[in-house]
């Protein structure tokens, strides 16, 4: 015997299912209000029979009253239906779109640092808004590459070049900083960045780190300096 073949049902149909169900209660709920409508053109009905109109018209009272409630319910419950979706509900293409690098990403996790480079680049190509290619780029140059000048590079590519929000800007600015301080020994390059941070974010915990900052560096180079 062959083997019972099996289907599962997409992910849609439950959505689906919600949708037909809510169009099932749409119309049964006007069918209810077009039962009184034939009623109000039943006593329209009776009201011209006494007037002697003709049989026809009499007969086609209640069936247009009928007709006429339904479709007006139909239509106004189903203009709100659809204003209420607007409001609450807005259609997905409104919404921002979360960006993925996955296969970047997934170079990066398998050690093929150059290629994930490569991949970075081209999405900085197709989105220059987006800061996060900048920033991976420039990662990896300072951890994985050891190529610190490109590193530097990129994270004021970062700040310069993306629409980077502010709490991204500045940890790029303070990521830039630490490269010039710790990793490359220079400092004094740091100096722009630290002041450029104390006077923007002054009154924060950010432009208090970067005031202590630019003073002990400038301290130690006049210390040098006088050495």
């Amino acid at each position: 015997m062959r083997p019972r073949r099996t289907f599962s049902k997409p992910p849609e149909r439950r959505g689906l299912k919600d949708v037909d169900a809510s169009e099932r209660v749409l119309r049964l709920r006007a069918a209810a209000y077009g039962l009184f409508g034939a009623a109000l053109g039943g006593a329209v009905a009776l009201a011209l029979a006494d007037r002697g109109a003709p049989r026809w018209l009499v007969v086609l009272c209640p069936v247009l009253g009928w007709l006429v409630v339904t479709l007006l319910t139909l239509l106004l419950t189903g203009s709100a239906g659809r204003i209420a979706s607007t409001l609450y509900a807005p259609s997905s293409g409104a919404l921002p779109r979360k960006k993925e690098h996955s296969h970047a990403e997934s170079l990066v996790a398998t050690g093929r640092y150059e290629e994930a480079v490569s991949a970075f680049e081209l999405a900085v190509a197709e989105d220059p808004s987006d800061p996060t290619p900048y920033l991976r780029i420039a990662r990896i140059h300072r951890d994985h590459l050891g190529e610190y000048e490109e590193a530097v590079r990129w994270f004021r590519r970062t700040l310069r070049e993306s629409s980077a929000p502010r709490g991204t800007a500045m940890l790029a600015r303070k990521e830039l900083i630490e490269l010039f301080t710790h990793r490359m020994g220079t400092p004094e390059r740091a100096l722009p960045e630290l002041a450029r941070m104390a006077e923007e974010s002054a009154g924060s915990p950010e432009g208090g780190w970067a005031a202590t900052e630019l003073r002990e560096i400038k301290a130690r180079l006049s210390e040098q300096g006088g050495g």
